[in-house]
């Protein structure tokens, strides 16, 4: 059946933008200019639009979107010009869209995200701490490029995430140069009545006492040549045997004002599917391809009061928040940057954190590649939401 004329001139997708259309209002009124034809909530719209549409790569792309019928008549876009489109970014101010994201990963939650593990007090938040790289061209964020580590280190942005692992969704980050240590940032990330998960990076007793002093619990694996004093050694139920733990022990570690516990346990993965792990080295590159991988991990806890095996399950969900940066970077494609200046990096990744929310907040699940495919198709009217539904339910199924 033909469409009829209203329906050819219909933007598919609006309802994505319903979540936080109260939000984009309050952004029109930041840094009001009677000059300025292109408003921030205009800008944010366009930063949106290039992480649902794989067309959309470059600058020239948006200002194309901006001027077509469709974006003027349902996302009130008009043409604006490349100087208004670069000027943008640097004078709209990163912090609201931090506000956004943080409003918006208040009210997202994964249905597909890991239950709770059986025994972790319900009042414990699970949060999961890293910091990832992206590499900058000399020409971009010259601000990076400055200063005594210039000729040592290249110049690099990281984002220090927190990740909430029983919604689902990123909950914190900080952006910084790529030499800031993420061990002096995580402290001023820290809420008390959350339990966080780390990995090695992370060693340092100034740490543990942070997180003592802001009443956090942690899980953190431990380097093997780290320094402590054995206390007493404790018992282990059959339970922790069979998740692999063959040692839990009290210690004591200089400058840390309460004991601490090291569990020690041998973890067994599956064969690597990754064809070039031998190729480009790395500490597995040894290893037999299609043999079972096995790893002693050393974890250091400050609960004295939860199950061996549990410590255990919890570290291993610390592979949740490298599964989200794994689709930040490479599936929304967030290594591919609009802008050159600091300010304009923020904003670009505030954006992509808003485009993440918004997935997760309108289909329930985990963003992967399927939903982000039938969500471009859908976008470019080649698709209606009953086949996105069945890709949600779809992806249900394979998580059964």
């Amino acid at each position: 059946m033909d469409k009829t004329p209203q329906e050819r001139t219909k933007l598919q997708g609006l309802k994505f933008f319903k979540p936080m259309q109260k939000l984009l209002g309050e952004l029109r009124r930041h840094c009001a200019h009677p000059n300025r034809s292109l408003h921030f909530d205009e800008y944010l719209t366009l930063l949106l639009l290039s992480f649902y549409n794989p067309a959309l790569q470059s600058l020239r792309g948006l200002i194309t979107c901006a001027g077509t019928h469709l974006a003027e008549r349902n996302l009130g876009l008009h043409h604006t010009s490349l100087g208004s489109l670069s000027e943008a970014s640097h004078v709209f101010d990163p912090e609201l869209l931090r506000r956004i994201f943080l409003d918006l990963a208040g009210r997202a939650m994964a249905a597909d995200a890991p239950p709770r593990p059986r025994g972790l007090p319900d009042d414990l938040k699970l949060l999961a701490a890293d910091a990832t790289l992206w590499k900058l061209l000399p020409r971009m964020a010259r601000e990076f490029y400055t200063g005594p580590l210039t000729r040592a280190r290249k110049g690099s942005l990281k984002g220090h995430f927190v990740f909430n692992v029983l919604t689902g969704v990123p909950e914190d980050v900080e952006w910084t140069d790529g030499t800031v240590d993420e061990r002096h940032v995580l402290p001023m990330q820290m809420a008390s009545g959350a339990l966080y998960v780390v990995d090695r990076g992370y060693n340092s007793k100034a740490l543990f006492q942070a997180f003592v002093e802001a009443r956090a619990s942690f899980v953190m694996r431990l380097r093997k040549d780290y320094g402590y004093q054995p206390i007493e050694g404790r018992s282990l139920e059959q339970a922790a045997r069979n998740a692999g733990v063959y040692s839990d022990e009290v210690v004591s570690v200089a400058g840390v004002q309460q004991p601490l516990r090291i569990v020690r346990a041998r973890r067994v993965s599956p064969p690597s599917r990754n064809l070039h792990a031998k190729r480009n080295g790395g500490k597995y590159a040894a290893h037999p391809p299609g043999e079972l991988l096995m790893q002693d991990w050393i974890l250091v806890t400050d609960r004295l009061d939860l199950p061996a095996e549990l410590i255990v399950e919890l570290y291993a969900y610390r592979w949740q928040v490298e599964t989200f940066f794994r689709w930040f970077k490479v599936t929304l494609q967030c290594q591919h940057l609009l802008c050159e200046s600091e300010n304009g990096l923020a904003l670009q990744m505030y954006a992509a954190l808003i485009a993440t929310l918004l997935v997760v907040i309108l289909t329930g699940r985990k963003p992967n590649k399927g939903l982000l495919l039938i969500l471009h198709l859908y976008l470019l009217g080649w698709s209606k939401w009953a086949e996105v539904e069945r890709e949600i339910a779809r992806c249900a199924i394979l998580k059964k």
